[in-house]
């Protein structure tokens, strides 16, 4: 049993703008536009996001290649509400596996369409073994990159 880590972020919108976040997000050919940590993706369908597909996103820092992987494990939906976990498969720098002390990373976006609505993430995961000693780093990690992916869809046009 390891450490357990969050971070919860969210911004209010108007319909209008929660509507067209939520087309963009459940496309994954947008992300590159919308998304600063997707510059690439690829994802088993372009055009839709649905329960099971998988996604890649790809990055360079630090002069390294990192590809993060990602299943979307549950969407639910309703008239004013839709849910989107995704589930972390893995992570790799240049090819070789890294991160491997994060279990259980889940990364949960919530659309609430309707007056006072918005949109929140939550992300989460448990560190185990040589990680707990860099988790005050990791946790810092996890709030900048819900707070980008925050901007980020709250920019959406």
């Amino acid at each position: 049993m390891g450490k357990l880590i969050s971070h919860t972020a969210r911004i209010y919108l108007d319909s209008s703008n929660i509507e067209n976040s939520i087309n963009k997000f459940r496309t994954p050919s947008t992300w590159p536009e919308w998304n600063r940590n997707a510059k690439s993706l690829i994802a088993t369908k372009a055009e839709s996001l649905d329960e099971g597909d998988h996604l890649a996103l790809h990055q360079v820092i630090k002069g390294s290649v990192i590809e993060s992987r990602w299943e979307v494990g549950e969407i639910k939906e309703d008239i004013n509400y839709t849910e989107i976990i995704l589930l972390g498969v893995g992570q790799s720098r240049n090819e070789r596996p890294i991160a491997s002390g994060l279990d259980d990373l889940k990364i949960i976006f919530t659309f609430l369409n309707e007056e006072g609505g918005g949109v929140e993430i939550h992300a989460s995961c448990e560190i185990s073994g040589f990680l707990v000693i860099f988790s005050s780093q990791i946790k810092n990690y996890m709030e900048v990159y819900c707070n980008d992916l925050l901007e980020d869809i709250s920019n959406i046009n």
